[in-house]
């Protein structure tokens, strides 16, 4: 990983540093500690843009970064993601996935009609 490397998933709030990255990836661990990944396909889109599409799945028994309780409940939802590598480092990701479709999975939010 680069020093400089930057990872959004959210337009308003990227992480930048590797700190962050870290503190985020625990914050997440601990929400899910059975997560898993499942890659669907990877392709180099060229000038050292890697573009992926994947699909998380894990069980939400640990609480959540702003401390709201597991639900118990199963996730399972696809994810987008570019990359930008520069030699052998990650400079940058930005990764894309709809938080309704994850909000109405663990039960947090009413179905979309």
């Amino acid at each position: 990983m680069a020093p400089t490397l930057s990872i959004s998933s959210r337009i308003d709030h990227p992480l930048k540093g590797q700190q962050a990255i870290a503190n985020f990836i625990k914050s997440v661990l601990t929400a899910y500690p059975d997560l898993r990944f499942e890659v669907i396909s990877r392709g180099d889109a060229g000038g050292g843009l890697v573009a992926s599409q994947w699909v998380l799945h894990a069980i939400h028994t640990g609480p959540f970064m702003d401390g709201g309780p597991a639900t118990g409940r199963t996730a399972a939802y696809p994810i987008a993601s570019f990359a930008q590598v520069e030699g052998d480092k990650i400079r940058s990701e930005h990764i894309y996935f709809d938080r309704q479709t994850v909000a109405e999975q663990l039960g947090l939010k009413p179905k979309k009609t």
